[in-house]
């Protein structure tokens, strides 16, 4: 098995007195996964909220070791930092091998509409991602055009079919905070923007 560098992770919260104090100092997040199977792959949950109310006040561990947390549902939130090894370590069914560890398929056959198996990552949530790069260069890829980024840059994922492809030889690190939205299908998207401009005076 394959080792990744620590995610330390530090919550703050509240004592009986209301003041301010670190509630958690962990030198690692307890939600880690790592592959087994593709070295250098891997990703820690640090944090997650349900939707509505957001709890200040009780000392629960939203992402404990042995939670299980997938995408986010509508007005969910997970925080996730992920690690993507090089593009070349992967095996030959990188995209049975990738969503099988992560339990994707179904965000994996949302994302192949328009991607025309062009790479293995390519999936579709129901959110809006803030996708941050912490280490390394890694591509964006959408249906109709790519870009490449590196350390601070942020893609904002608006419910899209998309892919990372790390093209180089070091592995790349990524801070993601995903915000589960209403369900939309791009057939709906393209239909309300057909629409959009069909309602539109000249």
């Amino acid at each position: 098995m394959s080792t990744r560098k620590p995610v330390r992770r530090v919550v703050t919260g509240h004592d009986d007195q209301g003041r301010a104090i670190i509630l958690r100092d962990d030198a690692d997040a307890p939600n880690t996964f790592t592959s087994e199977t593709i070295p250098g792959f891997g990703a820690s949950v640090v944090w997650s909220t349900p939707g509505g109310v957001i709890d200040h006040v009780g000392d629960d561990d939203t992402a404990p070791a042995d939670a299980k947390i997938d995408f986010p549902g509508v007005g969910e939130t997970v925080v996730r930092i992920a690690d993507f090894p090089p593009d070349a370590v992967y095996p030959e069914n990188a995209s049975e091998a990738v969503f099988d560890e992560i339990d994707g398929h179904d965000e994996r056959d949302a994302g192949s509409a328009h991607s025309r198996a062009k790479h293995f990552w390519f999936h579709r949530t129901e959110s809006i991602d803030y996708a941050v790069v912490l280490e390394g260069e890694i591509t964006l890829l959408v249906d109709e055009g790519e870009v490449t980024m590196g350390p601070g840059d942020v893609a904002i994922q608006r419910a899209t079919a998309h892919a990372w492809s790390n093209r180089t030889d070091q592995v790349c690190r990524m801070m993601f905070v995903l915000i589960g939205t209403e369900p939309i299908s791009p057939d709906e998207i393209a239909a309300q923007r057909a629409g959009a401009v069909a309602g539109s005076t000249p």
